[in-house]
């Protein structure tokens, strides 16, 4: 119907129509749209079941573009994290509990009616274009007191690259208080790339040497996107005080950056630096802008860097997160082409594959190195609430507690996720500074299962739910994901007869949008 007026007409007289508590509501201007919205999210914190509804009155929202409408949205997007936080908090309690199923059954629901109103304001906003809608977004990204959580701020940081202004704002970050702020902030400027500039690379710079990791990390990233020449001297002066994950996105941005490789060292690039590098610096040569390009890690002294399922164990803390299901009693057939080269006989099961590989994977650890295990059938399980030294004492009371699992009957993926990122430190609860997790290995047979409150047993879960919910605990992609599929076969299309993801395709996304591997064995 609003095609067939004018745009103009249509932003204030659109037709919305809501399902809300049996009534029809008709919201004929921003204002009774919006009292449409808030009522409908109101209403999940009784009604679960209609987030529907809920989802429809936001998206609604995105047909008045404007003002108005981007700061009802953003209103929206804190009251859904307040609503958030009660069911975060008993789905936490419940997890670390030996019992607790019918709560987790419960909060998961709830949990997901929360979800898809939250992602529902996500795609309303970036649907959005005006300059009023993108300047309430780019006001309260760096408003230091707002509730948004960091995973909607970045969604908004994408957006206000589209804002001239967006270059002004960047000191604004420089103010002592929440890392999120600068954080959001950095994601802007490497959406900005090469329309960045002088003075964004100079801020960008100097978030270097910033006292939040993720911070630096961030900062390192974004300065290979906007390829800003003099960043190469600076990346090189941070590659003898930097460690782990945040000394390989330095080498990383240099690679990308320069097309070259001479080193993992400092002194190998400051050699590079001081024949080659000048041109590079001054801008006289061309820098990659942001293009991939691959470097060769190569090993330091004698140092054996182990395997699981033929992926290096690099990472300082891993966490490893396998499926103990009734369908894991399957015997293992072939391997891939091309996959995971595993040793062993053809005929053990699946679950004797899985316990196998964790112990070599385990065993091969250096002392240096941190672990956990997270086992996921009809619930999560971990071996321990937080990462432990990879000693030789912990190593065999974590092998003794992998051979007393019994299998199970579900394949309950989302649980052991979200038990996996609240180990991290991180989660729902959006703590994002302190992640105990670089690297998480998630293995499994089949398609995630979710119990069905309505009819008893369960049902297939949704892959693409799953994905999102990760997206949001990994915004800042700091926990690098591989996943393991035993026993999958290819599929000519992605999704089965009802829409959903096939189990391989689920762990290859998983893999691809996390920075992992994705290995198989047949």
């Amino acid at each position: 119907m609003l095609s067939m007026v004018s745009p103009r007409i249509a932003n204030y007289l659109a037709v919305l129509v809501v399902l809300h508590g049996g009534h029809l509501l008709i919201a004929q201007n921003v204002k009774s749209a919006s009292r449409a919205m808030r009522s409908a999210i109101a209403a999940l914190d009784e009604k679960p079941e209609a987030s529907k509804q809920a989802v429809a009155a936001i998206e609604a929202m995105a047909t008045f573009d404007g003002k108005p409408a981007a700061a009802a949205l953003l209103d929206a997007a804190s009251k859904l994290v307040g609503m958030a936080a009660p069911i975060v908090e008993k789905r936490r309690k419940a997890l670390a509990r030996a019992g607790g199923s019918g709560r987790l059954k419960r909060t998961r629901y709830e949990l997901r009616a929360v979800d898809d109103a939250a992602e529902a304001v996500a795609r309303s906003l970036a649907k959005l274009k005006s300059p009023a809608a993108l300047e309430v977004m780019l006001s309260r990204l760096t408003d230091q007191s707002s509730t948004l959580p960091l995973w909607l701020r970045l969604e908004l940081a994408a957006r206000i690259v589209e804002l001239p202004e967006a270059k002004m704002k960047w000191r604004q970050g420089n103010k002592p208080g929440a890392p999120d702020t600068l954080l959001a902030l950095i994601q802007t400027a490497a959406g900005l790339g090469a329309r960045a500039g002088e003075k964004c690379g100079q801020w960008l710079a100097e978030q270097l040497a910033h006292g939040n990791p993720d911070v630096r990390l961030q900062a390192a990233k974004a300065l290979a996107v906007i390829a800003w020449p003099p960043a190469i001297e600076l990346l090189i002066a941070r590659l003898q005080p930097e460690r782990g994950e945040l000394r390989e996105a330095v080498l990383d941005a240099l690679t990308v950056l320069t097309a070259q490789n001479p080193g993992d060292s400092q002194a190998s690039w400051q050699a590079w630096l001081k024949a080659e590098g000048g041109p590079f610096v001054r801008g006289e040569k061309p820098l990659s802008k942001g293009k991939a390009t691959t470097r060769q890690k190569k090993a330091s002294g004698n140092t054996v860097v182990s395997t699981y399922f033929g992926i290096e164990q690099v990472g300082d803390s891993i966490l490893y997160v396998f499926d103990n299901s009734l369908s894991m009693k399957a015997k293992v057939g072939k391997a891939a082409a091309g996959k995971a080269p595993i040793t062993g006989p053809r005929q053990q099961t699946r679950w004797d594959l899985c316990r196998d590989q964790l112990k070599v994977g385990l065993r091969g650890l250096r002392a240096e190195q941190k672990f956990n295990l997270v086992s996921f059938a009809n619930k999560a399980r971990s071996f321990s609430d937080r990462m432990q030294p990879a000693t030789k004492q912990n190593i065999a009371r974590a092998v003794a507690w992998i051979d007393r699992l019994e299998l199970e009957f579900q394949t309950n993926v989302f649980d052991a996720l979200e038990l996996s990122f609240q180990i991290a430190g991180r989660g729902s609860e959006d703590r994002y500074y302190a992640s105990e997790v670089d690297t998480m290995f998630f293995l499994s047979d089949g398609a995630p299962t979710i119990p069905n409150l309505n009819r008893g047993g369960i049902a297939q879960d949704d892959g693409d739910r799953i994905l999102s919910a990760v997206q949001r605990w990994n915004a800042l992609g700091r926990i690098k994901i591989h996943a393991v599929g035993i026993g999958l076969q290819n599929r000519r299309k992605d999704r089965n007869p009802k829409g959903r993801l096939w189990p391989m395709i689920f762990l290859k996304k998983l893999a691809e949008q996390n920075r992992g591997r994705y290995v198989s064995r047949r």
